[in-house]
């Protein structure tokens, strides 16, 4: 329905991100910061601006799919990739903002899954500087 009516996606971020804070079930947490990476392409406003609590949503998205990638269940690693996937589309950033995420991302390239080496490769494009491509090929 958001992409239909985009207002909707504003007033879903509050209680999505309500529910990834109280719930300690995996696959409501996945299903929550799903919804709310997909709503997060939608929540700009007619004038250009996004709403005040869009860092506080995204950092609660970052610090959960993070969490999903470290986790040893190879279906939550896989999950955590796909929801960065997802979080990428509204937020390119995100992966060169938060160097702590790069780690996690690079070691799953070296993962015996090989669902999760490509889900990882699928997120370099979204890491690759100048800087750091030397480092990249060398792994």
């Amino acid at each position: 329905l958001v992409p239909e009516e985009p207002r909707l996606a504003r007033k879903l971020l509050d209680p999505l991100s309500n529910m990834v804070k109280s719930t300690h079930a995996k696959s409501l947490l996945y299903e929550a910061v799903f919804a709310i990476t997909l709503c997060l392409q939608y929540v700009k406003k007619s004038n250009g601006s996004q709403p005040s609590n869009i860092p506080d949503v995204v950092e609660l998205c970052i610090v959960t799919l993070r969490d999903f990638v470290s986790d040893p269940d190879q279906n939550l690693k896989y999950l955590g990739l796909v929801g960065f996937a997802s979080l990428l589309q509204s937020q390119p950033r995100v992966l060169h903002d938060h160097s702590e995420c790069k780690p996690l991302v690079l070691k799953c390239l070296s993962d015996e899954d090989v669902t999760i080496r490509t889900r990882s490769l699928g997120l370099l494009k979204f890491m690759t500087t100048q800087r750091i491509l030397v480092d990249l090929i060398s792994q």
